[in-house]
């Protein structure tokens, strides 16, 4: 080997040192960062010995980061969802909540029961009342949380779709960056780090399928086969709905102009925030308000009332059944199913004719006539024609219909039949093993997500020790570079002197 070309290696050597302490320095001081990857040299020797850096590459595995983007949607659908149900339950309780429905409708059973001791008592029957009234505050409480669960997800609906498209015009900018860097051998590694980074945050809102074609090149679609991203950001598309009612349906929630939830949806989501948001929305809660509007219907139906005394001939009988103790604004007669009757929970109330708060008389609650107190024919619906104070026949019928099997909407959950108690703890059990279920689901979904990061981390992030044993190894070649180098010197002023 001539001087000349050890001289050559031992300078290609410090060039090539200096630049890897860059790295080992690169990576300590991203040793707090979860997104960074580990970078290291592609490193070439030539026939002479020397060392060349060929590019710049990073720690990576495709395989646990595709683990962890799963996980991330996974738990991001239910984690909204035991979030949203857990405020509900805050709202309405459980089937044991003193304010509960159930708990609400087993307090009015008991008040009338004591009614039908005392039929006599006014304290007995205004207390029949008041017990009514916290019935129907438990469903308005209950059906305003189901439209409060139904507004909050389309707010955060709404902020997903910005969070989502802002994310999207980021990842077009750096993705251009890699591609760009990929064709003329640059550093990528930090804006892949920062790619990687970006679809590990949009994962956590849409279940996502990553794809890197030639070049380096990115592509993204949903779980459902939805580009979200190729070359060029897609578009987000979400219309906030202002408010809610039971009888409102929310805006459809769009990627590059495809709906991604419902059954209109040609490739529907399965996973992230957005699908858990629009589940909670159109079907958990939906289906909710159903429950209670098929608690208040029968509450409605079970307390009507009808003719008891016919109008003399000519007039035929009125054989309409007629809201009693429950009613809602506008309501005179029973529908006549509740599939008529939505929103009616959130709508119930007692009637003004047991109500001596605005001029009625509880005590009609024995005798009849509630739905026709301020009517000429009132007579013709009172059960106690003869004023007895010992009346009990409508009271204890209206007790018994507390033990009377009645059908349901199956499809809502709770079941087909079964007594107003069996359906309204039917309904709030519905509830608690939904938001159950989720919150172990979120439990699991934190462990699973916790290990597959600490893997990921292990396999491709920074490790102290091992980086500072590197910057060790790589200062002793910068001496024997520099001692060789020094060598060399020497020797050609050796040669020098002796000319």
């Amino acid at each position: 080997m001539s001087l000349l070309t050890a001289f050559s290696n031992a300078r290609a050597s410090l060039g090539s040192v200096s630049a890897q302490s860059a790295l080992v320095s690169r990576n300590i001081t991203n040793a707090d960062n979860p997104s960074a990857t580990r970078k290291y040299a592609n490193l070439s020797t030539s026939r002479q010995g020397g060392i060349q850096i060929l590019s710049v590459a990073q720690s990576r595995d495709q395989a646990l980061f595709r683990s962890l983007i799963t996980s991330k949607s996974t738990l991001g659908a239910v984690d909204v969802t035991a979030n949203a149900l857990n405020r509900v339950r805050e709202v309405i309780g459980d089937v044991d909540a003193p304010d509960s429905p159930a708990a609400s409708l087993v307090g009015l059973q008991n008040a009338l029961s004591q009614l039908a001791v005392t039929p006599e008592s006014p304290p007995s029957a205004q207390a029949a009342v008041s017990a009514a009234k916290d019935m129907a505050s438990s469903l308005n409480r209950a059906s305003s949380a189901a439209q409060d669960m139904r507004k909050d997800a389309d707010t955060q609906l709404t902020q997903a779709a910005e969070a989502m498209s802002k994310l999207l015009a980021e990842l077009e900018t750096v993705n251009n960056r890699v591609t760009v860097g990929t064709a003329t051998n640059a550093d990528i590694t930090d804006f892949v780090d920062r790619r990687d980074q970006i679809v590990s945050e949009l994962s956590s809102y849409v279940g996502l399928n990553v794809q890197v074609r030639g070049g380096n090149d990115l592509v993204l679609t949903t779980d459902s086969g939805i580009t979200l991203f190729e070359t060029t950001a897609r578009l987000i598309e979400f219309k906030p709905t202002p408010a809610y009612s039971a009888t409102i349906s929310g805006g459809a929630f769009k990627i590059d102009g495809v709906s991604v939830f419902g059954p209109s949806a040609p490739m529907p989501i399965r996973s992230g925030s957005v699908f858990g948001l629009l589940q909670l929305r159109d079907e958990t809660a939906v289906t909710l308000q159903g429950q209670l509007d098929a608690l208040a219907f029968a509450l409605v139906d079970s307390f009507a009332e009808t003719e008891q005394n016919p109008a003399p001939p000519p007039a035929l009988p009125d054989t309409n059944r007629y809201a009693g103790l429950f009613t809602a604004k506008g309501m005179t007669t029973v529908p006549g199913s509740s599939a008529a009757t939505v929103g009616l929970a959130g709508m119930i109330q007692v009637a003004a004719g047991v109500d001596n708060a605005v001029g009625g008389d509880p005590m009609r609650l024995r005798d009849g006539g509630i739905s026709h107190a301020d009517q000429v024919d009132e007579a013709r619906f009172v059960y106690n024609l003869k004023d007895a104070g010992g009346f009990t026949s409508r009271i204890n019928e209206l007790v018994a219909n507390f033990s009377t099997s009645r059908s349901f909407d199956v499809t809502l959950g709770a079941g087909g039949t079964g007594t107003l108690g069996d359906y309204a703890a039917a309904s709030m059990g519905w509830l608690e093993s939904r938001r159950s279920e989720a919150t172990t689901d979120v439990d699991y979904g934190k462990v699973l997500l916790g290990q597959t990061r600490e893997a990921l981390s292990n396999r491709t992030g920074v490790n102290l020790d091992e980086e500072m044993t590197r910057l060790l190894d790589l200062e002793r070649s910068y001496q024997a570079s520099s001692k060789l180098l020094s060598t060399v010197g020497q020797m050609i002023d050796a040669l020098l002197a002796i000319a």
